[in-house]
């Protein structure tokens, strides 16, 4: 009897566990890596596609497509390196060119969406333009007990654009 009430409190408090999980905590991570690079004073060089954020942070079939589009990066790799970033541009700034992000907000959507916005063109002037957020729609599930970023969708003119893991598998192909 005592077995069964300790199985069933472990049971219990595994459930528990797995519903605290926070589907923010990667894309938090993301952005604020991201955020660091793009920072007016001390920038960090820090790579949010890093191989340990890889690991943690995105799902099994993200990792996958980044890796596959990684052996045609945009710029040659460092010396007796074979891959690097497949991306000629910060996918999550959105763009080669940018400011520190302001007015940081990760909103959890629910059913796997998180929603990050940030303005980080304030610094290229006052037009209307300029003051528009950064919208970008992460896809997050629970992969392996906890929450992974499957996909990144950067929202364009109020609707979501192109996913960013459809852009690295069309990068892989070529």
């Amino acid at each position: 009897m005592k077995s069964l009430a300790a199985a069933i409190a472990l049971l219990l408090l595994a459930a528990g566990a797995c519903q605290a999980a926070d589907p923010t905590a990667p894309v938090k991570e993301v952005i604020g890596v991201a955020a660091g690079s793009w920072a007016a004073e001390n920038p960090t060089s820090e790579d949010v596609f890093s191989e340990s954020r890889l690991a943690r942070l995105f799902s099994a079939d993200f990792v996958r497509a980044y890796r596959e589009a990684s052996k045609h990066p945009a710029y040659d790799p460092p010396e007796g390196e074979t891959t690097g970033s497949p991306f000629d541009y910060d996918p999550i700034a959105g763009g080669q060119d940018g400011c520190a992000f302001e007015n940081i907000r990760v909103e959890d959507d629910g059913d796997g969406q998180v929603t990050a916005l940030f303005n980080n063109r304030k610094c290229f002037g006052d037009g209307p333009e300029y003051q528009e957020d950064t919208v970008l729609i992460f896809h997050v599930q629970d992969e392996g007990g906890r929450p992974v970023i499957d996909d990144i969708y950067p929202v364009v003119d109020g609707n979501s654009g192109n996913s960013i893991k459809d852009e690295l598998k069309t990068i892989a192909a070529q």
